[in-house]
């Protein structure tokens, strides 16, 4: 896998759906001993007035990871394809919750976030979920297994959030999709296609 490559599956599963997925014993054999964690991230997604970042192809977030800790991070789509992305994914810790636009060009975007944003950015929504994630050690492969529940913030608007996030740490994709495939075979699920990004912008032009 290449470094700073993010490889996710995004699925959307009901309740029950989700509940008996955790159950399944393949899933139960593969979930790593003690990895669960439960915490809230709230991470609030800017923009230049112009939205020159999106126009570049990137979304950019600063993210509050409900544990003291702050990152900011800059996702470059790639390719997604029935819930499967693969995206360039870049962190930089922060001191405190607010926008830092240097830093990035080092990490291996090439470029400096300021280059595109010379007068700053405003906020343009915020993402606020409760995440518990587990760790699956599966076909040699490592899956971080996120389940997401909360909502967009744009406003007055917002848009709920539940879904399900298996995203490879290490492996290949092929064991991602055929864990996709073995669970689907047991659970009824579907794809979810837009990030939370894609969500949020689609609630801003509708404002």
């Amino acid at each position: 896998m290449v470094k700073n490559t993010e490889i996710e599956l995004k699925l959307l599963l009901s309740r029950e759906g989700l509940e008996k997925m955790l159950q399944l014993d393949f899933m139960q054999q593969a979930m790593r001993p003690d990895s669960y964690k439960k915490r809230r991230l709230v991470s609030t997604y800017y923009d230049t007035a112009d939205m020159a970042l999106t126009q570049h192809g990137i979304a950019y977030r600063v993210r509050d990871k409900g544990d003291c800790s702050f990152e900011a991070t800059v996702k470059t789509s790639k390719q997604s394809k029935d819930g499967l992305s693969e995206r360039l994914e870049l962190n930089l810790p922060l001191a405190e919750a607010k926008p830092e636009l240097n830093g990035f060009a080092a990490l291996g975007l090439g470029y400096e976030l300021s280059e595109l944003a010379p007068a700053g950015v405003r906020a343009l929504f915020t993402v606020d979920v409760e995440r518990i994630t587990y760790i699956l050690d599966y076909a040699g492969a490592v899956i971080e297994l996120a389940i997401d529940k909360g909502a967009i913030h744009c406003g007055e608007k917002s848009d709920s959030i539940d879904e399900v996030e298996f995203e490879l740490m290490s492996g290949t994709v092929d064991v991602l999709l055929e864990l996709r495939e073995r669970i689907a075979s047991q659970v009824e699920l579907r794809a979810e296609e837009r990030s939370k990004f894609a969500r949020g912008l689609a609630l801003l032009q509708a404002k």
